[in-house]
């Protein structure tokens, strides 16, 4: 939450939030664990879930791929790689964990390509030019086939041709079909001028029945993927700042300030002036760089990582957070006092769109698993955002009630988790329907959320009580609370996973937890209102901003 007081109006802060009431509050506490967002069929009994389900609902539903057929189970490919898959009457969805954090991250396999190599082992000779060719599988395309892939998601959904048009027999029926990596397109003449004119094949339900004749393997459990793998303990730091010194960079925003700790001996090394109001520490997509959000000022102070040392301010509006998408391509300043997300270009720092959000006080988030949409809470009124990172546009929203704050996706990224400080607790957002699905209280004040070195456990800070919750994923039960006092605000888990850094935004200092007895270990006076610092480097493959966010 932005200050827009001074010190002594800032001490009474705590004492006004314990003041709100919770008679409008939706009550949704969970007594077990939420399920991810789900859907079941009556016709065939199975039920797709997660970001299997998001994947099925955006890319045409039952419409397009069918209804399940089996339930999720591990199923070695082509090439040998064992991949958490599910049936469908018209495909095989995938998780691939290897494509963690971009759009491939579910795919349909490629049943077209097998069931084609299975059924035709010699091939077929080339019989259509087509009006669209490909040099990768020397096959083309034509009339509504071509159409039909174009329309409804080209290579990512279907992939090339591997076949020409042909007319196939089975079951003694005569189709018109054409395969393509992951489908097999059907004409059917008899439906000419209706969606039905082309449908794809029941690749699914046929190849489901040739591999396993006695039904599907045994059902997974589990996490499918991890979002955070790469930040688990032990994981490699970013290249270019793989052998920098460990350091903890702290923004005051009273003082406008940054100050320096060295982690190793809880020593303040260096302290440089910033800007007005400056809120928190955001690492750059490339590792050169730490940006300093000053919204007092209007401007993002540049450090160099190799030196530590300010180089320059750049202009953007009341940034109050800096965060990044996935692919690096935007950096999205919380320009909270104007209620918008401004869409940045992260290299010349020009300003690509701003984005109005109708709430007041947008200011956290974090990034879907595929990195194609963003969830942002608005602290002032209540209400969560759902905004495509490509089309930069609203995709929807949810009125959670209180002050939503700081946002963290599911390991498996079909939850995000938002921190309600004046509820007391944790709302858990279903992403695709965008509602509430489940609330778990914590203590007074939740507000910033940082995830274990191990990835199994989600640190809450609650800045009234002086308290860290654990929430442990798996079943969304608090499995400790870690008494520390003060006023814990944003926090930072070191590499080892060992150490909890927290900035006491109401005490001017920094607190140090040893989180294997959960005790605090250490205070760190750094000046008047410490706000979100940053541990760098961390392990990761790719900084999403924030105060070091990585994945």
């Amino acid at each position: 939450m932005r200050l827009r007081m001074m010190l002594g109006s800032l001490l009474l802060l705590p004492l006004l939030l314990l003041s709100v009431g919770p008679s409008f509050f939706p009550s949704t506490e969970i007594a077990a664990a939420v399920e991810p967002p789900t859907s079941c069929a009556t016709q065939t009994q199975k039920c797709v879930k997660g970001l299997l389900f998001a994947y099925w609902v955006e890319n045409g539903g039952v419409d397009r791929w069918g209804y399940p057929i089996t339930d999720e189970f591990n199923e070695s490919n082509m090439d040998g790689t064992i991949h958490r898959v599910q049936y469908f009457e018209r495909g095989r969805l995938e998780y691939h964990q290897e494509f963690i954090n971009t759009p491939a991250v579910v795919l349909p396999g490629l049943l077209g390509r097998e069931q084609f190599a299975a059924k035709y082992p010699a091939g077929r000779p080339a019989s259509v030019t087509g009006d669209q060719c490909f040099t990768e599988t020397n096959r083309c395309m034509s009339g509504g086939f071509r159409l039909y892939w174009q329309q409804h998601g080209g290579a990512g959904q279907f992939g090339l041709p591997v076949s020409d048009e042909f007319d196939e027999t089975a079951s003694g029926q005569t189709v018109h079909v054409q395969y393509f990596e992951r489908a097999r397109f059907e004409y059917h003449p008899e439906a000419a001028g209706t969606p039905g004119e082309v449908t794809l094949g029941l690749i699914g339900s046929e190849s489901l029945a040739t591999k396993y004749p006695t039904g599907q393997p045994a059902a997974a459990s589990g996490f499918a993927i991890n979002v955070w793998a790469n930040i688990k303990a032990g994981m490699p730091y970013p290249a270019p700042v793989a052998n920098l010194a460990a350091r903890v960079y702290v923004p005051d925003e009273l003082a406008g300030t940054v100050t320096v700790i060295d982690p190793s001996s809880f020593q303040v090394i260096d302290r440089y002036p910033t800007g007005k109001t400056s809120h928190h520490v955001s690492p750059s997509p490339d590792f050169a760089h730490l940006y300093v959000e000053n919204m007092g000022s209007s401007t993002l102070s540049e450090i160099d990582t190799q030196t530590g040392k300010l180089t320059r301010n750049i202009g953007a509006a009341v940034p109050y957070n800096l965060y990044f998408t996935t692919d690096g391509t935007k950096g999205i300043v919380a320009a909270e006092p104007n209620n918008s997300l401004d869409f940045y270009d992260p290299h010349s720092w020009n300003l690509i769109q701003r984005l109005p959000i109708p709430c007041s006080g947008v200011d956290h988030m974090d990034m879907s698993a595929n990195g194609r949409y963003l969830i942002v809470g608005c602290e002032y009124d209540g209400q969560v955002f759902k905004v495509d990172t490509v089309a930069m546009r609203i995709l929807g929203s949810v009125r959670v009630g209180g002050q939503p704050i700081d946002v963290k996706v599911s390991p498996d990224g079909a939850l995000f988790y938002v921190a309600n400080q004046s509820r007391n607790g944790v709302s858990i957002i279903d992403p695709i329907a965008m509602r509430e699905v489940g609330f778990i209280p914590t203590a007074a004040g939740a507000h910033g959320l940082v995830v274990s070195r191990d990835t199994n456990f989600l640190y809450v800070a609650n800045r009234v009580a002086g308290t860290i919750s654990v929430i442990d994923f798996a079943t969304q039960n608090i499995v400790n609370t870690w008494e520390i006092g003060g006023s814990p605000d944003m926090l930072q888990v070191s590499p080892d996973g060992s150490q909890l850094w927290a900035s006491g935004r109401f005490n001017g200092d920094v607190y140090v937890v040893d989180t294997r007895p959960g005790q605090l270990m250490q205070r760190v006076h750094t000046g008047i209102a410490p706000h979100g610092l940053t541990y760098f480097p961390q392990p990761g493959v790719i900084s999403l901003g924030h105060n070091g966010v990585y994945r």
